[in-house]
């Protein structure tokens, strides 16, 4: 029996694939990069964690390379450099634990990570949700963090999980952290157990170390009451907007969202330069002075504590000499929690000029960067340096910023654009301006967001040698036939 026969046997024949159409529908990354280089030669979709653990020891038995399938977007691995198989866990995607008592919630990885939030917002919790919302699986959203929207106050998403269910490289499944108790009494209810946070050594992990079945997430109680405030600062003015998110973050806000003027000025442009739109009537509420805008979401228990955290917010606005708008721009264009961000609140309506004036196909996000908040301003500079000097600052293909400011003071910036790809002359523009700025960061010290080489430069792990060296070493220990993506630590570093 081949290897493909030994699946069909563990998965059933219809919940796997080696047509190359398929596989090369699964190499395709709609963000960071273009495509992957090399396909998966196999498409896997277990439906239970026994047949997880069965794919794995038939990999291990035949030197097949297995990847996970992360979430929307390609993330969540990092590609499929070495062919073999990747495992798609879309059908293990059931909740099978809401407890608004406790507060806990427990899912399959294949569950998305907005499904879990619809359900536990439901029960009347909150978990933050992934700034991309209907997409990233659970399992995704661990093993290549994403930022989430409620990062300023709680932080990613993987910061909410208390366990993990895991099937390791030779096939055995293990429970951490809550999950490794929780058909006791008490129930899955703390992360943190005697010894050593093994559940952190999933997160980042790539998959590397063991496939995600299952997680176990500590929820927060839902606040009836949600407000938003929304400011805005010039060019010039990054000193006193660092000032303002550094403060803000030591707040009680759930979530800080910075966008610069080119997201918006797409809404209200034509082809013609001319202003004329059916948004029109939000013109007013858009200073023409106005170059950042900084969205700030709070929730509270009363209408009371509501209106002190708005007032406060104002107060800190204009001691850090912002200007404070109306809520009608935000309303109208990004919605609220929890679907919040969602693309179709903002996305299509940005798509649709820049498509008129540049017949732009792609949406691309070079780069996800992380930096202390204390940073924003020269990182900024450099970036629109770049940009400028690649002729990328502007329309038609506006360099659109985008920032998250999180809890522990660093902040995660994007600056992403719609291009056509089938203009070579802008291929080439957009891709220089990605390898200056990657020289330029990682020699400053910079992380990247959820990506890890080789679909990211070797400074995501040359500026954490120590770090990367002992990852190799745990996966020598734990994979020793590098079966689960193998491409994660095949980076020399000296």
């Amino acid at each position: 029996m081949g290897f493909y026969e030994k699946i069909q046997n563990i998965v059933g024949p219809e919940y796997v694939s080696n047509s190359p159409e398929v596989c090369r529908a699964y190499a395709y990354n709609c963000f960071m990069t273009y495509k992957y280089s090399v396909p998966p030669e196999y498409i896997i979709q277990p439906q239970t964690t026994q047949q997880v653990s069965e794919v794995v020891k038939a990999c291990n038995e035949y030197k097949v390379p297995l990847t996970p399938k992360g979430p929307a977007g390609g993330t969540g691995s990092g590609g499929f450099h070495h062919g073999g198989v990747c495992l798609d866990l879309m059908y293990m995607d059931k909740i099978t634990h809401i407890d608004p008592i406790s507060m806990k919630a427990v899912t399959e990885a294949g569950a998305s990570y907005f499904k879990l939030s619809q359900e536990v917002f439901k029960a009347g919790m909150m978990l933050p949700t992934t700034e991309y919302s209907c997409g990233p699986t659970v399992a995704g959203s661990i093993v290549a963090p994403v930022v989430a929207f409620g990062k300023t106050r709680y932080g990613r998403c993987c910061d909410t999980v208390d366990g993990l269910e895991v099937v390791l490289p030779d096939g055995k499944i293990v429970t951490l952290g809550s999950l490794a108790y929780e058909n006791s009494n008490f129930g899955p209810f703390y992360r943190y157990i005697n010894g050593p946070d093994l559940v952190n050594m999933f997160v980042g992990s790539n998959g590397a170390y063991g496939i995600i079945t299952r997680v176990a997430f500590g929820c927060q109680k839902r606040p009836p009451f949600w407000g938003n405030s929304f400011y805005y600062w010039t060019e010039e003015q990054t000193a006193e907007m660092e000032e303002f998110m550094l403060e803000a973050t030591g707040m009680e806000v759930f979530d800080i969202h910075l966008n610069d003027r080119w997201k918006f000025d797409a809404l209200f442009t034509t082809p013609d330069g001319v202003t004329h739109h059916e948004l029109n009537f939000l013109l007013n509420q858009y200073p023409r002075d106005a170059y950042f805008f900084m969205q700030n979401t709070f929730c509270a228990f009363s209408q009371e504590e509501l209106d002190e955290k708005k007032k406060q917010l104002d107060e800190l606005c204009v001691k850090c000499k912002g200007g404070i708008m109306g809520p009608e721009l935000a309303d109208t264009l990004i919605g609220n929690f929890p679907t919040m961000h969602a693309p179709v609140c903002i996305s299509n309506q940005v798509m649709k000029p820049l498509f008129d004036m540049n017949k732009a196909n792609y949406h691309i996000i070079p780069d996800s960067y992380i930096y202390p908040t204390v940073k924003f301003g020269e990182v900024f500079r450099k970036i629109k340096e770049v940009y400028v000097k690649h002729n990328y600052w502007g329309f038609p293909t506006p360099a659109i910023l985008d920032g998250f400011p999180m809890k522990g003071q660093a902040i995660c910036t994007q600056t992403w654009s719609y291009i056509n790809t089938r203009d070579q002359d802008q291929m080439d523009r957009i891709f220089a301006a990605r390898t200056e700025l990657r020289e330029w960061f990682g020699a400053q010290g910079g992380v990247h967001e959820e990506h890890q080489p080789p679909n990211v430069p070797a400074y995501a792990w040359e500026n954490q040698k120590s770090d990367y060296q002992l990852g190799q070493l745990i996966k020598k220990a734990l994979d020793p036939n590098d079966i689960l993506s193998p491409c994660t630590f095949e980076m020399e570093v000296k």
